[in-house]
C-alpha cells in the first residue's frame, strides 16, 4: 500500500484527495485504431522491443504502487529511457473514478528483455491533478492529450491524440477487473499510448504531459525532469552495453 495525494479540480472548487493505493497497472492494446497501435508497436520494435501477442485485450501489467509518483524530478539507471502520454485513471476504495494524465516512463533497453520489468524499474508518473469522471463523461470524446519533450536542449511536441482513440476509463476499468484478482482498495492504471509524431522514440531529458478539456476550458499539465543515476557514479569501472563491467578497485 502506498499513500499518494492528489488535487481534484472540480466544478465547485478544488479539493484534496488522499489515497492508499493497493495496486497499479500498466495497460496495453486499449487503442481502438489497430493501425495506430501497430505503428506504436513498430516504433518500439525498431529499438529492439519485442511485439507482444495479446489474444484477449487489454494487456495488464501489474506495477508496484511505490513506483507511482507525482514528482517533477525522477531518477533512472541508464540513458535509454523514455516517457509517453497516457490516460491515467484512479479509482478510490468506494469505486469513485477520477481521470488525469500520466506517463509510464520505461527503460527501453530492459524492455527488449522483459516488458513488465522495464515498466517496474522506472517511475509511473501521474500528474497530481485529477478530474472527477462524472464531470467529463458526457463530453469525454472531446478531450485531447499531448506530450512535449526537451531533447538535447530543444523543446518539441512529441505526441498528440484524442482520448476517443482509446477505450474509455470505464471500459479500461472493466478490463482490469476481468483480468486480475480484486485486491480491494484504491487502484491506479495507465492506458497505453499512441505513436509519436515522428514515429521515433526519444530519450529526452524533460517530459510534459497534458490533458485538455475544451468544453470545460481546463487543462491538466505536468512536467518532469529525468536524472540518470549512472552519470553520477565516480569510480574507475567501465560501462559496456548498459551493464557495469567493472568496479572500483580496492584502495
Amino acid at each position: 500500500m502506498t499513500r499518494r495525494t492528489f488535487t481534484v479540480q472540480q466544478a465547485d472548487g478544488n479539493r484534496e484527495l488522499v489515497l492508499d493505493l493497493v495496486r497499479a497497472y500498466n495497460l496495453g492494446f486499449t487503442i481502438r485504431d489497430e493501425e495506430k497501435m501497430r505503428r506504436h508497436l513498430e516504433e518500439c520494435h525498431r529499438v529492439g522491443v519485442p511485439i507482444p501477442v495479446v489474444t484477449r485485450p487489454p494487456l495488464v501489467m501489474p506495477i508496484s504502487t511505490w513506483a507511482v509518483l507525482t514528482d517533477d524530478v525522477i531518477t533512472v539507471q541508464r540513458d535509454r529511457t523514455s516517457g509517453e502520454v497516457e490516460i491515467a485513471t484512479v479509482v478510490d476504495a468506494d469505486g469513485v473514478i477520477y481521470v488525469g494524465v500520466g506517463s509510464d516512463h520505461t527503460d527501453r533497453a530492459l524492455e527488449c528483455i522483459d516488458i513488465p520489468w522495464s515498466k517496474q524499474v522506472a517511475p509511473n508518473v501521474i500528474a497530481p491533478t485529477l478530474w472527477r469522471w462524472d464531470e467529463v463523461a458526457d463530453h469525454w470524446d472531446d478531450v485531447l492529450m499531448e506530450s512535449w519533450v526537451v531533447d538535447g536542449g530543444v523543446r518539441m511536441k512529441y505526441q498528440e491524440a484524442n482520448v476517443s482513440e482509446f477505450w474509455t476509463p470505464v471500459e479500461m476499468l472493466q478490463g482490469v477487473r476481468d483480468s486480475v484478482v480484486d485486491s480491494g482498495g484504491a487502484i491506479a492504471f495507465l492506458s497505453g499510448t499512441v505513436v509519436s509524431i515522428e514515429e521515433t522514440l526519444r530519450f529526452a531529458e524533460e517530459w510534459t504531459i497534458r490533458l485538455i478539456d475544451p468544453v470545460l476550458d481546463r487543462i491538466i499539465e505536468h512536467t518532469y525532469r529525468v536524472e540518470v543515476l549512472a552519470r553520477e557514479v565516480l569510480n574507475d569501472g567501465s560501462v559496456d552495453g548498459g551493464i557495469v563491467a567493472g568496479t572500483a578497485s580496492a584502495r
